[in-house]
């Protein structure tokens, strides 16, 4: 009844056994609500088929779709592309399939969209659990033949979290849905991951949804308004889920398990007092870390952490409502370095406010850095997605947006300038900073 299809993104050159990451989590928690309500589902992850060309996959998609009436596909910014390509390919195959969309990037660009791509007939807005199995049971009725299309519209309107185009060629907006409660989702049904080419190695587990930060770059606030965090016995649960596949040698934990200080305590005491032993890394705010922090992670057996630094300059950090201090970022990393954690921490160039003399004040605490040859760093460009502050509120962070280009927007091609920094420039500095990244890479 259902295919739900994750577009190839990594290239052939990129794609690493060792590391090879699950599809995406929306898909697989979708799965869990279709497969906990028995409509038969399945997951097309195409980048399970790493070396085939572009029209191989298109023939496997082509056979894939033939039997099942409602196809989802998952879209980021820089994936939208891809997206649509698989669209127009299932719509030329049947024109009758249903095409539904849902992800960061369309729950904020539908109009847009339904307005420019007729092969896209729904669109889920923001957490899409529930819309999804409403609009599904919705269809089911429909070519049952249990409902007359008036009947049908109406429902289809009670749908909150749903964009589509009527039959008057509007685009309808039911609105952003409710919180989920995260507590009553399933956990994600692996098991539903195609065993053919199972490469699976890494796997993604969320811990909570929504974010108390207010980050001008991030779209996550919009997309999760409400902030909730996962029970630790439901984590425990899927850990245990997670090692009972033998085949997944890390964990990656989503995102930032210290929002909460009791909530991360406890869940470092969940792997010591039930000896897990799986390698894990998560993402955490470190300007928090404090050596008792630090030493509990070591003992629960956290191999990395990653964190956004973004820049050492208060004043570029204020200014896109990043509130943290660089001096305790400073304090967190040597806690963290103290018990021998690898830290991956990220850097952002080009937000408002930021000039070359910030840069380089970036640059000297790069340096002042207490890191080792397992450390790494990663340099990206200022990117304004659909959905964050810089995106919405361009006009007040006095930022000029001049590329349109949706396949750029992958905090690598530089989408805006500033009355601080021309394109000339943020080219410039962007140079230096893929130096300084490489550097580490090397040392």
């Amino acid at each position: 009844m259902i295919l739900l299809i994750n577009p190839k993104t990594t290239k052939p050159t990129e794609f690493q056994n060792e590391f090879f990451r699950e599809p995406n989590l929306g898909l697989l928690y979708i799965a869990a609500i279709l497969d906990q309500n028995n409509i038969p589902v399945e997951i097309l992850d195409l980048e399970q088929y790493y070396g085939l060309e572009p029209e191989e996959l298109n023939k496997i998609i082509i056979e894939k779709i033939e039997r099942y009436e409602i196809i989802g596909i998952t879209s980021l910014t820089n994936t939208f592309y891809l997206v649509k390509e698989i669209a127009e390919l299932i719509k030329r195959s049947n024109k009758e399939k249903i095409v539904v969309l849902g992800g960061p990037h369309v729950s904020f660009q539908y109009q847009d969209i339904l307005k420019a791509e007729p092969v896209i007939d729904y669109i889920c807005v923001g957490e899409s659990e529930t819309s999804f199995l409403e609009l599904t049971n919705l269809i089911i009725r429909e070519k049952s033949n249990l409902m007359n299309s008036q009947a049908f519209g109406r429902e289809l309107d009670s749908i909150k979290g749903l964009a589509y185009k009527n039959l008057e060629g509007n685009v309808i907006f039911t609105g952003f849905p409710k919180p989920i409660d995260i507590e009553t989702i399933p956990l994600p049904p692996r098991y539903l991951l195609s065993q053919e080419n199972f490469y699976y190695r890494v796997a993604s587990v969320i811990i909570n949804r929504g974010c108390p930060n207010q980050c001008s770059f991030c779209s996550r606030q919009k997309l999760f308004p409400k902030t909730r965090i996962r029970g630790l016995s439901s984590i425990l649960s899927e850990i245990r889920d997670i090692l009972s596949y033998q085949t997944y040698n890390y964990i990656n934990f989503y995102d930032n398990i210290n929002i909460n200080r009791i909530f991360f305590h406890n869940f470092c005491r969940l792997f010591i007092d039930n000896e897990i032993k799986i390698p894990w890394g998560c993402e955490l705010r470190v300007d928090s870390i404090n050596a008792e922090d630090a030493s509990l992670l070591k003992e629960a057996g956290c191999k990395l952490i990653a964190t956004g630094i973004e820049s050492a300059s208060l004043k570029v950090l204020e200014n896109n409502l990043k509130y943290q201090d660089p001096k305790r970022v400073i304090s967190g990393l040597k806690h963290l370095k103290a018990v021998d954690i690898p830290v991956q921490a990220y850097f952002v160039l080009g937000l408002p406010g930021e000039t070359e003399a910030t840069f380089q004040e970036t640059l000297d605490f790069i340096t002042s850095l207490p890191f080792n040859e397992e450390d790494k760093i990663n340099y990206f460009v200022a990117t304004p997605y659909p959905g964050s502050r810089l995106w919405d509120e361009r006009d007040y962070f006095k930022i000029k947006v001049i590329e349109s280009d949706f396949t750029k927007y992958d905090c690598q091609h530089i989408i805006f300038e500033t009355s601080d920094l021309s394109v000339q420039k943020l080219e410039k500095l962007f140079k230096i900073a893929k130096d300084i990244e490489q550097f580490f890479k090397r040392h």
